[in-house]
């Protein structure tokens, strides 16, 4: 089937793009904003599919498919959760964002034009946030009296978001202009694309604190390498060195990447429990254990909390942490603990369905697409982004759109039937 629009597209899908667009670009700066533009969207998409049968044929995508068997199964996941019921609503919340995947896949695959406004309204919210960490870091930006935003110093510069999630976003954003210098024609437009790249990276690197940023930036820029450098040996081996050198150049010139880097290292080495490194590691037990118990289906959706409660309360008994309600701050092993090998497989054939068509085309958004991906699947591995609401909004909404521009460039045009 060519994914070509074919009917025009209804004012009640219109209105769905702009609530997607506002949405997205609300995801770098604004929790609140978000949910309430991904919110209205979803109700209008419901209304939108009702009376378009050109919308209801576009959603028959894989990735569209899974999102949806994905939340199906955390629903009846609650029927055998362990968990008790503020947990397994609370989970049920987080993964009905799941339902902005289908959405941002379909109304993209009507519309062609929507994945480079995506793009757009992403950056446009990136650079708010890049902006609000500049401001920090001269003292500049103001603080909220009702607590609507944070603000960090101007030795640990972060703004509205942690500094995982600031690293997370503004490596997406940094390698992302990079990979537009190697598109655009003309030098004017190939130094605007670097400068970009440049501004949301220093706050990565210089201004804040995550560890998780650094990670992402150097993973982005290895698999931007990778897709835009015409392989050789020799090439590929000068070229990774660079890279490597590059953020040998970082640790020695920035105070907060040595700082971070050097905390990792003397956690590694001295086995500290009471450290980040340290709780990470415990998560990793537990979650693993839930696994290896109940690998057909884990133990129910919202139910690791429950199990990590006694180990929170015996590593941490007189801090806030000990009764916290923890999740494991790696999303496979949170939902390998909540539903078993199966239901991760079915997570990893959502991943796999959304990152196929870009391995078959080389385009801008195609690559964008392999970068979203990777630095997702990455930072995944020890961060629960699915669950996570900024997080989990960037990569499903930009992924949806970027897919379907994927697989509009991946299909070979229908050549009209000889008379």
């Amino acid at each position: 089937m060519q994914d070509s629009p074919g009917f025009p597209i209804t004012r009640l899908e219109r209105a769905v793009q702009y609530l997607l667009l506002l949405a997205l670009f609300c995801v770098p700066f604004s929790t609140w904003l978000t949910n309430v533009f991904a919110g209205c969207c979803v109700l209008c998409f419901g209304a939108a599919v009702a009376t378009s049968a050109p919308l209801r044929a576009v959603l028959r995508t894989p990735p569209a498919l899974l999102a949806i068997g994905l939340l199906a199964l955390l629903a009846l996941g609650a029927s055998w959760s362990i968990g008790p019921p503020a947990d397994i609503g609370s989970a049920l919340k987080k993964y009905a964002r799941l339902l902005v995947l289908p959405i941002a896949v379909a109304t993209s695959l009507r519309d062609p034009g929507m994945p480079a406004r995506a793009l757009a309204a992403f950056f446009g919210g990136a650079a708010v946030l890049a902006s609000s960490n500049y401001l920090v870091w001269h003292d500049l930006m103001p603080a909220s009296s009702e607590g609507w935003w944070r603000i960090g110093t101007a030795t640990d510069s972060f703004s509205f978001k942690n500094h995982i999630t600031i690293g997370i976003l503004l490596s997406f954003a940094t390698v992302t202009c990079l990979l537009g210098a190697t598109y655009v024609q003309g030098t004017r437009a190939r130094v605007a694309c670097v400068a970009a790249g440049i501004l949301f990276s220093v706050p990565i690197i210089f201004l804040n604190q995550g560890r998780t940023g650094y990670v992402t930036l150097f993973v982005g820029m290895v698999v931007l390498f990778l897709l835009r450098v015409r392989f050789t040996p020799l090439r590929t081996t000068f070229g990774l060195a660079a890279i490597v050198l590059l953020f040998v150049g970082f640790y020695a010139s920035s105070n907060n990447f040595k700082q971070r880097t050097d905390d990792l290292i003397t956690e590694v080495r001295t086995d500290q429990k009471r450290s980040p490194n340290g709780l990470r590691m415990s998560y990793l037990r537990v979650g693993t254990g839930i696994v290896a118990a109940h690998p057909l289906a884990g133990l129910g959706t919202g139910s690791f909390a429950e199990v990590y409660a006694p180990t929170a309360l015996r590593d941490w008994p007189e801090d806030e942490l000990g009764h916290t309600r923890h999740q494991p701050h790696s999303e496979f092993l949170l939902i390998a603990a909540q539903l078993g090998v199966p239901g991760l497989l079915l997570y990893f054939a959502m991943l796999a369905s959304l990152l196929r068509p870009a391995l078959r085309t080389r385009s801008f958004h195609a690559d964008a697409l392999v970068l979203l991906w990777v630095i997702y699947v990455v930072s995944s591995s020890f961060n629960s982004l699915l669950w996570d609401v900024t997080e989990a909004y960037w990569f499903l909404l930009l992924a949806g759109s970027l897919y379907a521009s994927a697989r509009h460039q991946a299909q070979p045009a229908l050549r009209p039937a000889a008379p």
